[in-house]
């Protein structure tokens, strides 16, 4: 299952295929983010009793909950900014999902999957796509995760996970540029043009 970098850069990847550059929004960018890796969130409890993974994985990893998150999305941002709150909110609901689904394909040998289908089923369901890598951990807390033996499951995410991120910046840019370029091949195509009925 990915790291917490690789479900904010998933988060990244949806905010960039999600909106234009010109009518970006720092909010919406940290909301759909914050999706990202907010089904992860539910490690919190268990930290109070002593165990980091108790309720990890549980009925937060579900496409109701994804839905049910994309609703609360749209009703707080719709009192900050009603221009973007439908576009924050599908967005926010598409990065929790997409989570989930990573999660879903992402799962180890030894690990449970996620209740995905949740409340229709309490079961777990997962793949192993072998697209990730394996991240090691320990009921000792988040930082568990820090330690050399996951370098290589890092690396692997950020070339799959990152891969889109850097296709979709590479992609805007090239098309700043070309646009820029049929501008001002435009500007001289009218100068020709005035200069022509100037004569």
């Amino acid at each position: 299952m990915p790291s917490p970098v690789g479900h904010i850069l998933a988060g990244t990847a949806v905010y960039l295929a999600g909106t234009k550059k010109e009518s970006r929004s720092r909010l919406i960018l940290v909301i759909t983010c914050l999706a990202g890796i907010l089904p992860d969130f539910d490690f919190l409890p268990g930290l109070l009793i002593g165990r980091f993974s108790t309720f990890h994985h549980g009925i937060s990893h579900s496409l109701t909950f994804a839905m049910f998150f994309t609703l609360l999305v749209f009703f707080v941002v719709e009192r900050v900014d009603k221009d973007i709150a439908g576009q924050a909110a599908v967005l926010a609901g598409l990065s929790y999902a997409l989570h989930v689904i990573l999660d879903f394909v992402g799962v180890n040998e030894g690990t449970r999957g996620v209740p995905i289908l949740w409340p229709l089923s309490d079961q777990r369901f997962g793949l192993n796509l072998h697209l990730l890598g394996y991240f090691y951990y320990s009921d000792r807390g988040i930082w568990s995760v820090i330690r050399w033996d996951n370098v290589p499951a890092l690396l692997r995410e950020l070339l799959v996970i990152g891969s889109p991120v850097l296709l979709l910046l590479w992609r805007e840019r090239r098309s700043t540029q070309l646009a820029k370029r049929m501008s001002e091949a435009n500007r001289e195509r009218a100068a020709k043009i005035i200069g022509a009925f100037n004569e």
